[in-house]
């Protein structure tokens, strides 16, 4: 399968994750915590997944002993290799990769479970409603899609681009917004979906894993540990991130 073309937005995500540094710790939490989260909503496994944006394959080699099947799709020929490796080194043989156009794909065969972590916003509204309603038409009856963004009311937002000042754009490439649940969710229905509650369920870990990608460990046990005791609270609508969970 040839590569597809890259447009100039595409260029520039890419470019932009190319020099991407997480702190490893903080990076393992935030993905068993969104593992936790679809194994909560889906208890008798996931079936076949369909992942879309997958990166260097962290999450889909997770979601191996809870799946049949598992196929990431990303537009960088970098990470698709990335992703390969790591599955081969963690001997997930039910793991998959290709490289996709994450906003136009299109397969024959339909999914359980779709997961979309940290895609939606880098689309606009209109690319948004499309995906998810091509994501909609590859789910089979009673699928399951997962998504997780960045919230526009989190409060450490807020802080930070008062304490970064221009060095907040750093953290954050060109395209991305940050995306209300409400109008999320709305958008998730109107795609056809029969079903779609918001979860809260971060904080201060992704932030952190960001800030300081060389931090210890138990730093980020304890962002962690916040962020589960903050997304209990009423204040969890000023979250810095959000999932939707939405049945077909």
């Amino acid at each position: 399968m040839s590569e597809p073309a890259l447009d100039a937005r595409s260029q520039r995500e890419q470019a932009f994750f190319a020099d991407w540094s997480l702190n490893p710790a903080g990076d393992a939490l935030r993905w068993e915590r969104e593992r936790a989260l679809l194994r909560k909503a889906r208890p008798g496994g996931l079936g076949s997944v369909l992942s879309l944006g997958c990166g260097r394959g962290q999450f889909e080699t997770r979601l191996a002993a809870s799946a049949e099947r598992v196929l990431g799709i990303d537009l960088s020929p970098e990470s698709i290799a990335d992703a390969e490796a790591h599955a081969r080194e963690t001997g997930c043989d039910n793991v998959y990769f290709a490289c996709e156009d994450v906003a136009s794909f299109a397969f024959e065969e339909r999914f359980d479970t779709i997961v979309c972590v940290g895609f939606l916003h880098h689309l606009d509204a209109a690319g948004s409603l499309a995906l998810l309603e091509r994501i909609y038409t590859h789910l089979r009856p009673g699928g399951l899609l997962h998504t997780q963004d960045p919230n526009v009311r989190g409060v450490l937002r807020a802080v930070g681009r008062v304490v970064l000042g221009e060095r907040y754009h750093q953290f954050h490439s060109p395209d991305e917004r940050e995306l209300d649940p409400a109008e999320v969710r709305a958008q998730v229905l109107q795609a056809g979906f029969a079903k779609a509650d918001i979860h809260y369920m971060d904080l201060a870990l992704i932030p952190g894993m960001q800030l300081w990608p060389a931090a210890p460990p138990w730093t980020m046990r304890a962002l962690a540990g916040f962020d589960r005791a903050f997304c209990a609270t009423p204040f969890r609508r000023a979250a810095s991130g959000f999932s939707i969970h939405a049945e077909r």
